[in-house]
């Protein structure tokens, strides 16, 4: 993976307004980002970026505890966010890795996918020994989803999750 300095992402292209950022990337040691930037896929940053409005993001990003984003952010599929990290409005992915005891405000969110550390606790939560990968996952829970949605026993960041699963 390669490391890039804030002189380097500062002579970045601009295409159509958008700073071209390089994906399989490790942007740890820039902490402020500005607007409109496109990440490839597999980019890591450290903890407490900011990024600026309408940044786009690709498969794969990772993102440290108290990263804050501007409004109207899209993620790719598979990104994974630290501790506290904040949303502007309108943000929005495809799915994420989420290991949190809360729903992120301001960002929609097509499926949340199972961290490896949280298997365990969604498996007691939901009776079902969880293996293999999140394909094997969902193919395990999607049929179980109607009679699991219909329990009470759901604290509001699980029911968050499961009635990701049905879209």
């Amino acid at each position: 993976m390669n490391k890039i300095t804030q002189q380097e992402f500062n002579e970045l292209p601009l295409i159509d307004g958008f700073r071209q950022c390089p994906g399989n990337t490790d942007y740890s040691q820039i902490k402020n980002f500005g607007e409109r930037c496109s990440f490839g896929e597999w980019c890591s940053f450290g903890k407490g970026c900011s990024f600026g409005e309408g940044c786009r993001f690709g498969k794969g990003c990772s993102f440290g505890k108290g990263c804050r984003f501007g409004e109207g952010c899209r993620f790719g599929e598979r990104c994974s966010f630290g501790e506290g990290c904040r949303f502007g409005e309108g943000c929005a992915a495809k799915s994420i890795y989420w290991d949190k005891y809360y729903i992120p405000k301001n960002l929609q969110v097509q499926k949340v996918l199972l961290t490896e550390i949280t298997r365990k606790y969604w498996s007691m939560r939901l009776g079902v020994k969880l293996v293999g990968c999140y394909d094997d996952i969902e193919k395990q829970i999607t049929p179980l989803l109607p009679d699991l949605l219909k329990l009470d026993k759901w604290l509001p960041f699980e029911r968050w999750v499961l009635e990701s699963w049905k879209k």
